[in-house]
């Protein structure tokens, strides 16, 4: 939103800020270098001296709307909710978007999901916490399960074990599934278990075993189970049938493992959890 400011005496732009808005320092330092500011109509990118009847805008994020939920912070960690359709680091990210709303912290992402994936994100917020979560994620002692959306025919009777083979093409964005080994595809596996069936849509939780790119998505849509939402991998036709222009995957279950000798071992089996309903993104189907 736009905010004006009659300037009633000589000060530095940073002053007037800290006066008559709510921004914290590293929130104003970051409107000045931005250039999100005018004097008197002319954008300014510096720390300069207003006088006594000079107009300023300053243009100011609805903090509400761009408010991140947080599942679980404590001194060492801390758990936010990604939407949809942003990335989890890069501008208007995840992380801009943490950085603004607790300017006293500094977090810092530990994995990724797609974009229009959403749900549980980890962050750490100090040095030896990251270095101890990317440690858990590299050696896999970590449990994240998704929820998703498919049409198609899943398997019935519990725990589902897919194994494929995976390749990247970075240049297209897009990866690609292989029953065999080939030059240039890495192995994956993939678990699934069938929680929910309302007509041809089926609600699935989902462990990766490994965490390649898009290996939800591309591996489900291989088996004949196309995540609905999914513009890359998923049907285009059944997408248009039930109105959803964004796949319907998120990651809302995450366990850690720690040695009793890690400084998190205090988190060491703790489960953590976001409630969601994804048949809620469908309301019109049957």
């Amino acid at each position: 939103m736009l905010q004006e400011i009659i300037v009633n005496s000589s000060c530095t732009l940073y002053e007037l800020l800290s006066k008559e808005t709510d921004l914290g320092h590293f929130q104003i330092l970051k409107t000045i270098d931005n250039r999100n500011v005018k004097v008197n109509r002319i954008r300014v990118g510096d720390d300069v001296v207003v006088n006594s009847g000079d107009i300023v805008h300053v243009y100011v994020k609805d903090r509400e709307k761009d408010a991140v939920e947080i599942a679980f912070q404590d001194k060492n960690i801390l758990i936010a909710i990604k939407p949809q359709g942003i990335e989890v680091q890069g501008e208007n990210s995840l992380q801009s978007r943490l950085d603004e709303q607790l300017e006293d912290l500094q977090p810092v992402a530990v994995h990724r999901l797609d974009r229009n994936t959403f749900g549980l994100v980890v962050f750490a917020l100090n040095r030896q916490t990251e270095c101890e979560m990317l440690k858990v994620f590299k050696d896999r002692d970590i449990d994240k399960k998704y929820l998703t959306l498919v049409t198609g025919s899943p398997k019935t009777g519990g725990n589902i074990v897919l194994k494929a083979f995976l390749f990247k093409d970075a240049k297209k964005g897009q990866v690609y599934i292989s029953p065999v080994p080939k030059q240039g595809y890495l192995p994956i596996e993939t678990h699934y278990k069938q929680i929910k069936k309302s007509g041809e849509v089926t609600l699935l939780e989902v462990k990766l075993v490994t965490g390649r790119t898009h290996q939800i998505r591309a591996h489900l849509a291989y088996e004949k189970l196309p995540v609905l939402g999914d513009g890359k991998y998923g049907v285009n036709a059944i997408n248009k049938k039930y109105k959803v222009n964004k796949q319907l995957l998120v990651c809302y279950k995450i366990a850690f493992h720690f040695e009793q000798k890690s400084p998190l071992y205090y988190l060491d089996n703790k489960t953590f959890t976001y409630d969601v309903d994804l048949f809620d993104f469908i309301p019109n189907i049957k």
